[in-house]
């Protein structure tokens, strides 16, 4: 028999062994403190801009933390669109999301800032204007939508492919050009006097060669690599908006981690951006060269005349109109 105070042996291996399985769930806890593993997702193939934007971000992490957050990068919509991993940043099955700037206007409708045309002076304006809002940007988005950004990767302006010579609004009269899917871009080529399509881009390039439509508008090396001047003869320099991608992960998570890993991602923010922006422009510098090969008519135009053209618009978007006039005060 058992003493009253004596711990039967069985008992005894029963509760040392329940000890024993406390500190086995307890360390793994103090390990993921330690190291934290996430997912990173892109839509596009390794070989683009966003994507190695996604990728230096994920390295500078790694090496900031000391490798104790560790960022898993997955391309070319191997883990869905950018919509999804949207979705999957406040699901919490994705950490790290590369997305167009405006994506996130489904959650955070300000963020359809991004696509205001003539927003920016130039393209140095663009990225001094990205880096000086990105704190209080993203202390607003997070708190309104739980989708913090970190960071601009940055793409060149968006010019006007035609099979027409533009110079000024007077020349878009009745132009039928493509556009994406959004009132933004539509009232912006109705203000221009041009008869915007909205189309999705797989259909761009057989609409062009139909007639269905006589131009669209995109940046220059989505412009050149999507064949887009095997059929349009011009291209008109309007940079008439400059829509960078963003580093985005979920409010909750970056609330989740230390006060310095906080620093860490956007320090890594901030070294992306330094890294990535004169890659962007050489580049750009470099298929300009290809363009003019092709023997393509590339035409200067009156810019002036552009902005004038969408004077005011703002009044149309109330929702956009206090980060336009935040923007306006950037020199």
């Amino acid at each position: 028999m058992t003493k009253p105070f004596e711990m039967s042996a069985s008992r005894r291996s029963v509760l040392l062994g329940t000890a024993g399985l406390a500190g086995m769930v307890a360390m793994p806890a103090i390990l993921r403190a330690q190291t934290v593993k996430w997912i990173g997702a892109s839509a596009t193939p390794p070989t683009d801009f966003i994507a190695q934007g996604l990728d230096f971000f994920a390295a500078r992490v790694k090496d900031l933390t000391k490798g104790q957050i560790e960022i898993a990068t997955h391309h070319a919509g191997s883990l869905g669109g950018e919509r999804e991993h949207v979705e999957g940043l406040l699901q919490g099955s994705i950490h790290v999301a590369s997305p167009g700037a405006a994506i996130l206007g489904g959650w955070y409708k300000p963020a359809e800032v991004w696509t205001y045309p003539y927003l920016f002076k130039n393209v140095a304006h663009k990225d001094k204007v990205m880096t000086s809002v990105m704190t209080e940007y993203g202390d607003e988005a997070g708190a309104q939508a739980k989708l913090r950004p970190m960071a601009s990767i940055p793409r060149m302006p968006r010019m006007l492919s035609s099979n027409r010579v533009v110079k000024s609004p007077a020349d878009m009269k009745g132009f039928k050009v493509r556009v994406p899917e959004t009132t933004m871009w539509r009232r912006t080529f109705e203000r221009f006097g041009a008869s915007p399509t909205p189309l999705p881009w797989p259909e761009v390039f057989q609409a062009l060669k139909s007639g269905i439509i006589e131009g669209q508008e995109n940046p220059m090396a989505l412009t050149y690599n999507g064949g887009i001047f095997d059929v349009n003869k011009n291209f008109a320099l309007t940079e008439h908006m400059m829509q960078d991608n963003m580093i985005v992960i979920a409010e909750a998570t970056y609330r989740r981690v230390s006060e310095d890993h906080r620093k860490a991602l956007i320090q890594a923010s901030r070294d992306m951006e330094d890294a990535l922006r004169p890659k962007v422009i050489a580049d750009d510098n470099r298929i300009l060269e290809l363009v003019k090969a092709k023997n393509i008519a590339i035409n200067e135009v009156d810019k002036d005349a552009f902005r004038k053209a969408i004077d005011g618009m703002e009044a149309e978007f109330t929702h956009v109109k206090k980060w336009v006039e935040r923007i306006k005060t950037i020199a």
